[in-house]
């Protein structure tokens, strides 16, 4: 959702769309129709509340910049902390990647990217998460000019990006699904942004249809009621799908399914232009069931809707915060629980978590090639990364892991450290201090800047199911080694992780 849709309805353009004679078959139940939740930036409280509410799926963006900030240097502790919470709550996750970092900025042509470092970017994920992630959306509403590098709209373009991007994760993950960019719903015709029907007729006259699984949409429902008629307010209602529907069959592309990536009404509009938009809690809340309805009913090819969104605190000023199913304080709108009810109602009592992730015998706090630095320096080199904070001094890690139930046995903690020079590394565990007194060094400090195995019995008693969170607090030097630089000595960790039955 970005501030271009506050103009949609500035200007009509007839794109010849004819949705007559669109068959609007009813299936009488919600078989086949899978409701979930675009997060904003997915946290343990936002995916237990997902859960609570009965959603099946997220959409969660990606950012590129965060993942590869540097080109060549890549963090991947929070996507990895995503892949195993989702999988823990039984919930599948499409992830949106866009948001690129300065460097593999191209202002100079069509494109805003450099084409090849997106594909490969979308390539190391798919092939990271390989079996683990159900769909990959290939960038956000490139029919406006602020989600395309500030460039006027060209689909050509972004059909060169998507088809990189297909070719990398068909080669990566064969069994994931690759979903267009989600088109904004706009009238508009000029350097900010592009009708998004006519957006899609030429998505398909560059050769689009080969290099996409599923069509995204965005079929916001501005301050309209979903059973609003297709060309009531200048077509700008969710009826638009069948807009969108139309090109498809169209172009012979009729076997492809759409999913809603985005949609929503808004009960808090930020600026006084975008005040037409505002809907009151109570009619998102029947909007929302009243659109689900009617793709249950109406639309076999519509496969999935995820709301925008479920998000928390987010600021003042902030445009997502209206479409958000939450208050501030975490609590429910009637969105939420009018949603609930009614998914409840289509699928049967809520759906229990079959993941079994529950039931592993290993959980994962950190991977093996994900490195977590403690430092009072910055100082580059090859054997040392960054530390994880941003900023220094940085001195303490925190982790999360899952497990399922951890019941009475011993558990063991198994990390790889780096350069334990100092006695006094300590682990806590859900805020117990675990009972070794330190990392321990073998027997004699680690000078040789090394990866060191190291094992630490954990008691069950200090787990308990679900999320769990280690803590690592690097110790000071002694007096002596201390400097103007450096009062604690660097640590680095790895491959963190709990196991039981050994």
């Amino acid at each position: 959702m970005t501030r271009y849709y506050r103009f949609a309805a500035v200007l009509v353009l007839s794109v010849g769309v004819v949705v007559a004679s669109i068959p609007a078959p009813a299936r009488g139940e919600a078989n086949g129709l899978f409701v979930g939740v675009h997060t904003i930036r997915a946290d343990d409280e936002v995916l237990q509340k997902a859960v609570q509410g009965g959603f099946t799926w997220l959409v969660q963006l990606l950012e590129w910049r965060e993942v590869e900030p540097v080109r060549g240097e890549r963090f991947w502790a929070y996507a990895d902390w995503l892949i195993r919470a989702t999988e823990f709550y039984g919930l599948e996750l499409a992830l949106r990647l866009d948001h690129a970092p300065a460097w593999a900025l191209d202002g100079d042509r069509a494109l805003p990217v450099d084409v090849s470092a997106y594909a490969q970017f979308v390539g190391r994920v798919a092939e990271r998460y390989r079996g683990r992630v159900a769909a990959y959306i290939v960038w956000n509403e490139p029919n406006l000019a602020a989600e395309w590098g500030d460039q006027p709209p060209d689909a050509a373009s972004y059909v060169q990006l998507l088809c990189a991007a297909h070719s990398a994760i068909l080669e990566a993950d064969p069994g994931a699904l690759v979903v267009t960019a989600g088109l904004a719903p706009t009238n508009h015709a000029d350097v900010t942004a592009m009708d998004d029907r006519r957006y899609l007729r030429d998505m398909y006259a560059a050769g689009a249809a080969g290099c996409f699984d599923v069509l995204g949409a965005h079929p916001y429902g501005f301050a309209y009621a979903p059973g609003d008629p297709p060309q009531a307010h200048n077509g700008l209602n969710v009826s638009r799908l069948r807009d969108l529907r139309a090109i498809m069959i169209e172009e012979g592309d009729a076997a492809k399914p759409v999913w809603a990536t985005e949609a929503g009404w808004t009960t808090e509009p930020v600026e006084a232009e975008a005040q037409w938009l505002q809907v009151s809690p109570q009619e998102q809340a029947a909007y929302l069931v009243g659109m689900v309805d009617r793709a249950a009913e109406e639309w076999p090819w519509l496969e999935r809707i995820a709301v925008w969104n479920l998000s928390v605190a987010l600021a003042p000023d902030d445009e997502k915060r209206g479409y958000s199913l939450l208050y501030d304080d975490g609590t429910s709108k009637p969105a939420f629980d009018a949603l609930s009810e009614r998914l409840q109602a289509l699928y049967g009592a809520q759906r229990a978590q079959e993941d079994g992730a529950r039931a592993a015998p290993v959980a994962e706090a950190l991977a093996p090639d994900v490195v977590m630095r403690l430092s009072d320096v910055d100082m580059a080199y090859p054997h040392w990364a960054r530390p994880h904070c941003g900023t220094v001094p940085c001195r303490q890690w925190r982790g999360q892991f899952y497990i399922g139930d951890p019941g009475s046995g011993p558990w063991l903690l198994q990390m790889e450290t780096m350069q334990v020079e100092e006695p006094g590394n300590l682990v806590w565990v859900n805020g117990h201090r675990l009972v070794a007194p330190a990392i321990p060094r073998r027997g004699r400090p680690d000078y040789a800047s090394v990866w060191t195995a190291v094992e630490m019995p954990v008691p069950a008693r200090f787990l308990h199911s679900g999320l769990n969170l280690i803590e690592v607090h690097a110790a000071p030097r002694l007096p002596a080694y201390q400097d103007s630089r450096a009062h604690f000595e660097s640590l680095q960790l790895r491959h963190v992780r709990f196991s039981t039955g050994f």
